[in-house]
Protein backbone atom coordinates (compact mmCIF):
# COMPACT_ATOMS: atom_id res chain seq x y z
CA UNK A 1 0.00 0.00 0.00
CA UNK A 2 1.27 3.31 -0.89
CA UNK A 3 2.12 6.17 1.83
CA UNK A 4 -0.32 8.30 0.05
CA UNK A 5 -2.94 5.97 0.88
CA UNK A 6 -2.31 5.93 5.03
CA UNK A 7 -5.27 7.30 7.15
CA UNK A 8 -5.52 8.03 10.66
CA UNK A 9 -7.96 7.80 12.40
CA UNK A 10 -10.59 10.45 12.30
CA UNK A 11 -9.12 11.25 8.42
CA UNK A 12 -5.86 12.99 8.40
CA UNK A 13 -3.46 11.29 6.00
CA UNK A 14 0.12 10.29 6.96
CA UNK A 15 2.60 11.90 4.90
CA UNK A 16 6.63 11.72 4.90
CA UNK A 17 8.12 13.68 8.05
CA UNK A 18 10.83 16.20 7.00
CA UNK A 19 14.11 16.31 9.21
CA UNK A 20 14.74 18.65 11.60
CA UNK A 21 17.36 21.22 9.58
CA UNK A 22 18.21 21.86 6.38
CA UNK A 23 21.76 22.63 6.41
CA UNK A 24 24.58 21.92 7.90
CA UNK A 25 25.04 20.85 11.47
CA UNK A 26 27.58 19.94 14.11
CA UNK A 27 25.39 16.56 15.10
CA UNK A 28 22.97 14.13 12.95
CA UNK A 29 20.65 11.91 15.11
CA UNK A 30 19.16 8.92 13.37
CA UNK A 31 16.14 7.46 15.10
CA UNK A 32 13.73 4.55 13.95
CA UNK A 33 10.63 6.26 12.60
CA UNK A 34 8.09 9.04 13.53
CA UNK A 35 5.54 9.43 16.40
CA UNK A 36 2.41 10.93 16.16
CA UNK A 37 0.12 13.75 17.23
CA UNK A 38 -2.23 11.89 20.03
CA UNK A 39 -5.33 12.75 21.63
CA UNK A 40 -7.14 11.17 24.46
CA UNK A 41 -10.64 10.44 23.31
CA UNK A 42 -14.06 9.50 24.92
CA UNK A 43 -16.30 7.83 22.55
CA UNK A 44 -19.89 9.19 22.89
CA UNK A 45 -21.86 9.19 26.37
CA UNK A 46 -18.65 9.03 27.86
CA UNK A 47 -17.81 5.69 27.04
CA UNK A 48 -14.74 3.29 26.26
CA UNK A 49 -12.02 6.28 27.30
CA UNK A 50 -8.71 5.69 24.98
CA UNK A 51 -6.04 7.46 26.94
CA UNK A 52 -3.63 8.25 23.71
CA UNK A 53 -4.95 7.35 20.16
CA UNK A 54 -2.57 8.59 17.52
CA UNK A 55 -4.86 10.91 15.00
CA UNK A 56 -2.21 13.23 12.83
CA UNK A 57 1.79 12.95 11.68
CA UNK A 58 3.91 14.48 14.45
CA UNK A 59 5.15 18.09 13.34
CA UNK A 60 8.62 16.88 12.75
CA UNK A 61 10.80 14.16 14.01
CA UNK A 62 11.50 13.49 18.16
CA UNK A 63 8.80 16.60 18.51
CA UNK A 64 8.80 17.82 22.15
CA UNK A 65 5.49 18.43 22.07
CA UNK A 66 5.17 21.74 23.73
CA UNK A 67 2.60 23.25 21.35
CA UNK A 68 0.21 20.16 22.33
CA UNK A 69 -2.97 22.63 22.67
CA UNK A 70 -2.62 24.25 19.26
CA UNK A 71 -1.70 21.43 17.36
CA UNK A 72 -5.19 19.82 18.56
CA UNK A 73 -6.94 22.74 18.27
CA UNK A 74 -5.94 22.87 14.34
CA UNK A 75 -6.25 19.28 13.77
CA UNK A 76 -9.59 19.47 15.15
CA UNK A 77 -10.82 22.14 12.36
CA UNK A 78 -9.15 19.94 9.86
CA UNK A 79 -11.25 17.04 10.45
CA UNK A 80 -14.26 18.89 10.76
CA UNK A 81 -14.99 17.35 14.54
CA UNK A 82 -18.80 15.90 15.30
CA UNK A 83 -20.50 16.08 18.42
CA UNK A 84 -21.29 12.16 18.10
CA UNK A 85 -17.49 11.21 17.65
CA UNK A 86 -17.32 12.60 21.57
CA UNK A 87 -14.48 14.24 23.13
CA UNK A 88 -10.54 14.86 21.78
CA UNK A 89 -8.39 16.56 24.31
CA UNK A 90 -4.32 16.84 25.09
CA UNK A 91 -2.75 13.87 26.63
CA UNK A 92 0.01 16.35 28.00
CA UNK A 93 3.69 14.41 28.59
CA UNK A 94 2.41 11.84 26.38
CA UNK A 95 3.04 14.27 23.30
CA UNK A 96 6.50 14.38 22.78
CA UNK A 97 7.84 12.35 25.05
CA UNK A 98 10.71 10.94 22.48
CA UNK A 99 11.11 14.45 22.00
CA UNK A 100 11.86 15.53 25.59
CA UNK A 101 14.26 12.56 26.02
CA UNK A 102 16.36 13.36 22.71
CA UNK A 103 16.67 16.88 25.19
CA UNK A 104 17.47 16.02 28.29
CA UNK A 105 19.03 12.34 27.73
CA UNK A 106 21.28 13.45 24.85
CA UNK A 107 21.70 16.55 23.12
CA UNK A 108 21.93 18.23 26.63
CA UNK A 109 24.56 15.95 28.20
CA UNK A 110 26.80 16.12 24.84
CA UNK A 111 26.41 20.12 24.92
CA UNK A 112 24.96 20.68 21.15
CA UNK A 113 22.91 23.83 21.53
CA UNK A 114 19.00 24.38 20.40
CA UNK A 115 19.18 24.00 16.76
CA UNK A 116 22.50 22.66 16.36
CA UNK A 117 21.59 18.69 15.57
CA UNK A 118 19.99 17.16 12.27
CA UNK A 119 17.48 15.11 13.23
CA UNK A 120 15.95 12.02 11.35
CA UNK A 121 14.43 8.46 11.05
CA UNK A 122 15.26 5.78 8.98
CA UNK A 123 11.99 5.34 8.03
CA UNK A 124 9.83 8.82 7.45
CA UNK A 125 6.11 7.82 8.34
CA UNK A 126 4.45 6.76 11.22
CA UNK A 127 3.98 2.97 12.19
CA UNK A 128 0.75 2.03 14.84
CA UNK A 129 2.51 0.39 17.90
CA UNK A 130 0.91 -3.12 18.93
CA UNK A 131 -1.13 -1.64 21.57
CA UNK A 132 -2.49 1.18 19.56
CA UNK A 133 -3.93 -1.47 16.58
CA UNK A 134 -5.98 -3.44 19.06
CA UNK A 135 -7.82 -0.02 20.42
CA UNK A 136 -8.78 0.97 16.87
CA UNK A 137 -9.55 -2.50 16.08
CA UNK A 138 -11.94 -3.02 19.79
CA UNK A 139 -13.02 1.07 20.38
CA UNK A 140 -12.72 3.02 16.70
CA UNK A 141 -14.08 0.39 14.70
CA UNK A 142 -17.20 -0.94 16.32
CA UNK A 143 -18.10 2.71 16.18
CA UNK A 144 -17.61 3.41 12.61
CA UNK A 145 -19.35 0.20 11.79
CA UNK A 146 -22.83 2.97 12.72
CA UNK A 147 -23.11 4.59 9.44
CA UNK A 148 -24.69 7.72 11.39
CA UNK A 149 -22.09 8.35 12.98
CA UNK A 150 -19.47 8.85 9.64
CA UNK A 151 -16.46 7.84 11.11
CA UNK A 152 -13.60 7.81 8.20
CA UNK A 153 -11.62 4.33 8.07
CA UNK A 154 -7.99 4.41 8.97
CA UNK A 155 -5.13 2.09 7.27
CA UNK A 156 -1.78 2.61 9.17
CA UNK A 157 0.87 -0.02 8.51
CA UNK A 158 1.81 -2.04 11.67
CA UNK A 159 4.45 -1.70 14.14
CA UNK A 160 7.54 -3.46 12.05
CA UNK A 161 10.83 -5.18 14.05
CA UNK A 162 13.80 -4.39 14.28
CA UNK A 163 14.88 -6.79 10.96
CA UNK A 164 11.85 -5.06 9.66
CA UNK A 165 12.79 -1.59 9.49
CA UNK A 166 16.06 -2.49 8.43
CA UNK A 167 14.53 -3.79 5.64
CA UNK A 168 12.48 -0.83 4.62
CA UNK A 169 15.18 1.42 5.29
CA UNK A 170 17.14 0.25 2.60
CA UNK A 171 14.34 1.74 0.02
CA UNK A 172 15.33 5.36 2.05
CA UNK A 173 19.20 4.87 1.99
CA UNK A 174 19.71 7.58 -0.68
CA UNK A 175 17.58 9.83 1.23
CA UNK A 176 19.54 9.28 4.27
CA UNK A 177 22.80 9.56 2.28
CA UNK A 178 21.57 13.41 0.90
CA UNK A 179 20.81 14.21 4.15
CA UNK A 180 24.12 13.44 5.79
CA UNK A 181 26.00 15.00 2.83
CA UNK A 182 23.91 18.28 3.81
CA UNK A 183 24.14 18.16 7.20
CA UNK A 184 28.02 17.80 7.19
CA UNK A 185 28.21 16.25 10.87
CA UNK A 186 31.04 16.17 13.13
CA UNK A 187 28.95 13.48 15.28
CA UNK A 188 26.40 10.92 14.45
CA UNK A 189 24.18 9.36 17.24
CA UNK A 190 22.32 6.85 16.38
CA UNK A 191 19.32 6.05 18.73
CA UNK A 192 18.51 2.19 19.10
CA UNK A 193 19.49 -1.49 17.29
CA UNK A 194 17.63 -1.12 14.02
CA UNK A 195 19.10 2.70 13.08
CA UNK A 196 22.43 1.20 14.21
CA UNK A 197 21.84 -1.08 11.44
CA UNK A 198 20.85 1.54 8.91
CA UNK A 199 23.47 3.91 9.42
CA UNK A 200 25.83 1.49 9.36
CA UNK A 201 24.47 0.92 5.48
CA UNK A 202 24.24 4.47 4.77
CA UNK A 203 27.59 4.86 5.85
CA UNK A 204 28.97 1.55 4.28
CA UNK A 205 30.75 1.28 7.37
CA UNK A 206 33.30 -1.89 7.21
CA UNK A 207 32.90 -5.16 9.12
CA UNK A 208 35.24 -4.37 11.74
CA UNK A 209 34.42 -0.78 12.49
CA UNK A 210 32.05 0.27 15.76
CA UNK A 211 29.22 -2.44 16.98
CA UNK A 212 27.07 -5.01 15.44
CA UNK A 213 24.28 -4.58 18.18
CA UNK A 214 23.97 -1.92 21.17
CA UNK A 215 26.47 -2.70 24.25
CA UNK A 216 24.39 -3.70 27.43
CA UNK A 217 27.01 -2.48 29.69
CA UNK A 218 30.76 -1.70 29.37
CA UNK A 219 31.36 -0.65 26.04
CA UNK A 220 28.10 1.42 25.71
CA UNK A 221 27.84 4.49 23.88
CA UNK A 222 31.83 4.42 22.72
CA UNK A 223 32.64 6.64 20.34
CA UNK A 224 33.98 5.08 17.03
CA UNK A 225 35.32 7.15 14.51
CA UNK A 226 33.74 6.13 11.04
CA UNK A 227 33.99 7.72 7.42
CA UNK A 228 31.31 9.38 5.69
CA UNK A 229 30.19 8.37 2.35
CA UNK A 230 31.31 12.20 1.20
CA UNK A 231 34.75 11.40 2.35
CA UNK A 232 34.93 13.24 5.34
CA UNK A 233 35.62 11.63 9.18
CA UNK A 234 32.83 12.17 11.82
CA UNK A 235 32.28 10.30 15.33
CA UNK A 236 29.68 7.71 16.02
CA UNK A 237 27.76 7.30 19.21
CA UNK A 238 25.47 4.49 19.47
CA UNK A 239 23.41 5.07 22.06
CA UNK A 240 19.78 3.34 22.97
CA UNK A 241 16.50 4.51 21.64
CA UNK A 242 14.19 6.29 24.21
CA UNK A 243 11.88 2.93 24.13
CA UNK A 244 14.68 0.54 25.02
CA UNK A 245 14.17 -2.19 27.78
CA UNK A 246 15.48 -1.37 30.90
CA UNK A 247 18.86 -2.84 30.43
CA UNK A 248 19.80 -0.13 27.95
CA UNK A 249 18.34 3.15 30.20
CA UNK A 250 20.65 1.47 32.60
CA UNK A 251 23.47 1.52 30.27
CA UNK A 252 22.74 4.79 29.44
CA UNK A 253 22.34 6.33 32.65
CA UNK A 254 26.24 5.18 33.37
CA UNK A 255 27.47 6.58 30.18
CA UNK A 256 25.67 9.81 31.10
CA UNK A 257 27.53 9.79 33.93
CA UNK A 258 31.14 9.86 32.58
CA UNK A 259 30.18 12.35 30.26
Amino acid sequence: MSTTSWLFPFGSPARPRRPVADGPRSTFVLGAYPSALHVQWRRPARHALVKALAVDNEPEPFWNGSDETGRIDAWLRTVNWRPEWGEAKGVGHLNGSSGVWLQEEVLAPLRVPPGDAWITDCLDTYYLSSGAEKRLRDTYDVLAKRPEVGLPAWSLPSHPSEKKIVELAAGQVDRLRRELATARPKRIVTLGNAALSVFRQVAKVPPKVGPAKLAMSTGYGSPVRVELPDLHEAEWLPLAHPGAPEVYQHAHSSWKRTL
